[in-house]
């Protein structure tokens, strides 16, 4: 018996390197195998584009934020034949944004919460004589009549309105002061002392806005308010990708991280378990384990 035993102790020690080799053999021409390849090709290949995308992003937006450094205020018309100026944003993080512009990050960090875009213009606004003359509304422009200061000063009160359009205009108070002095011989002369404006009431509509043309984010400042000048324009986009709050107002929040996706089409691919390709028509349900 204990021969046998022995007999068979050796003829195990020699088949288990055999027993071991089909074993691993079996199981990597099994089905399991087969679907653990594909599952990791899957992954690999999905990471793969993920980073693809992304390296693809960054370099878009390196490249929109050298235009934004060298780009200079243009204008434009609108569809609407409304003249605009614009000019390129910066796509930046709250970071990035310190040191390619202190002057719009201090804005950015001047508010409250989480900036999502600043856009910021100083313009210029003037009017000629004539300009102003065609646009001066006469029903509503006063000149008081004089009230006497003293015994050689008189005060005028006065009201100067100017309709731009039906939403712009200005409204302008002030007096101005005059006298009467003593020529040579009896001869009277008016005499301009002073003239102020007590307040001025002033409507001025303007749009601020980014748009993206061009593959390109433009900033846009836009108001029918005549004299109007962009004198300097400049805006950034902080970058959604760089900020948690932002990717949460966003994204919508959901029970399951991701998606099931219903569809009817066409469909082609290798069945692992009958270890056949197929090709047919049918409904198809999905679930996103994975999103890039």
């Amino acid at each position: 018996m204990n021969k046998i035993k022995e007999i068979w102790n050796k003829i195990s020690d020699f088949l288990s390197p055999y027993i071991k080799t089909y074993r691993i053999f079996k199981f990597l021409t099994s089905k399991t195998f087969l679907f653990i390849l594909v599952l990791i090709l899957a992954i690999l290949v999905g990471r793969s584009c993920a980073k693809m995308r992304d390296d693809e992003r960054t370099n878009n937006i390196h490249e929109q934020n050298i235009i934004a450094l060298k780009d200079t205020i243009t204008k434009e018309k609108t569809k609407s034949n409304s003249l605009q100026s614009t000019i390129a944003g910066f796509i930046l993080s709250v970071n990035d944004l310190e040191r390619i512009n202190d002057d719009l990050y201090a804005e950015v960090m001047d508010q409250n919460g989480r900036v999502i875009s600043l856009n910021k213009t100083v313009f210029q606004l003037k009017q000629d004589s004539s300009e102003l003359r065609s646009h001066v509304n006469y029903l509503e422009s006063i000149i008081s009549q004089p009230i006497q200061i003293n015994d050689s000063t008189l005060k005028i009160s006065w009201t100067k309105r100017y309709d731009w359009d039906k939403i712009n205009y200005d409204i302008y108070e002030g007096q101005t002061f005059v006298g009467l002095v003593l020529k040579s011989g009896y001869a009277i002369g008016l005499k301009h002392y002073d003239t102020e404006i007590l307040s001025r009431l002033s409507q001025v509509e303007i749009t601020l806005g980014q748009k993206i043309e061009d593959k390109q984010l433009r900033i846009f400042v836009k108001t029918d308010y005549p004299g109007f000048t962009a004198k300097s324009l400049e805006g950034v986009l902080i970058d959604p990708n760089t900020n948690k709050d932002i990717q949460n107002l966003l994204k919508k929040k959901r029970w399951l991280p991701n998606t099931f996706s219903v569809g009817v089409g066409p469909s082609f691919g290798y069945n692992i378990f009958s270890n056949k390709i197929y090709l047919g028509i049918g409904v198809n349900i999905n679930y996103n384990l994975l999103q890039w």
